[in-house]
């Protein structure tokens, strides 16, 4: 019986740890064929041995930091699809816990590179392969430190804030240029057990790939919204 992502051509990235290593565990074993980035290279290719178990997936080895990043993805999508149905800007860091007063100014920069510029980059690099694609869709894996309701009261994990509501924006602005184009969606994760959500999180990554799923597998028509565990929540 075929998955509900059959045929479906996508690239994640932070793919080889986390909710992005179980969202990849999911749709493959939906039919999703996959181009999944990780920094790690050791790491991701642990996680594509296991991965290429159970369905399509290729990894590639790309630094979201680099100034030219997005070089090596497009060359796989290319060669590969020449194509694309999903963009899953998954990957992200938080790095500092106070107020911006505490943290150094690199690390606002990294966490901007990487939770910022990094989606920005691959949604210009990739936009040609994804007007090809069937139903294309980007999701942006923001977060609810991120929304305005959060950050009218809270202070800490600053830059981290910071950069997941500047995302919140990038999604509804790119989404309005892209209409009826690429649908083009925010996707929060929940606070979960990963190496940035840390031991104590309340909930796991597998969750979050069901939520993940979720969000895909929206009528193409719904776009510039925000979702959590399939139901929609306020930027």
């Amino acid at each position: 019986m075929a998955g509900i992502l059959t045929g479906r051509r996508m690239v994640i990235t932070g793919a080889s740890r986390g909710v992005g290593f179980e969202i990849c565990k999911l749709f493959l074993k939906e039919g999703a064929s996959i181009i999944g980035v990780g920094k790690d290279e050791k790491r991701l290719k642990e996680a594509e041995k296991f991965l290429k178990e159970i369905g399509d997936f290729e990894g590639v080895v790309a630094d979201l930091e680099d100034e030219n990043f997005t070089s090596k993805i497009v060359e796989k999508v290319e060669k590969k699809w020449n194509a694309l149905d999903i963009l899953f800007n998954n990957a992200g860091v938080m790095l500092s816990y106070g107020g911006f007063l505490e943290e150094s100014d690199e690390i606002f920069e990294k966490t901007m590179r990487v939770n910022l510029y990094a989606p920005y980059k691959l949604v210009k690099a990739l936009i040609p392969f994804l007007l090809k694609g069937k139903e294309p869709r980007i999701i942006n894996t923001s977060s609810g430190a991120g929304t305005f309701d959060d950050i009218r009261k809270k202070y800490d994990i600053a830059s981290y804030r910071l950069s997941k509501f500047a995302l919140n924006g990038f999604t509804v602005i790119l989404a309005n240029e892209l209409k009826d184009k690429v649908a083009v969606n925010a996707f929060d994760p929940g606070w979960v057990k990963t190496d940035l959500g840390g031991p104590n999180a309340p909930g796991l990554p597998e969750d979050s790939a069901k939520g993940a799923l979720a969000v895909v597998t929206l009528p193409f028509e719904i776009t510039g919204k925000f979702f959590k565990d399939g139901k929609e929540i306020n930027f």
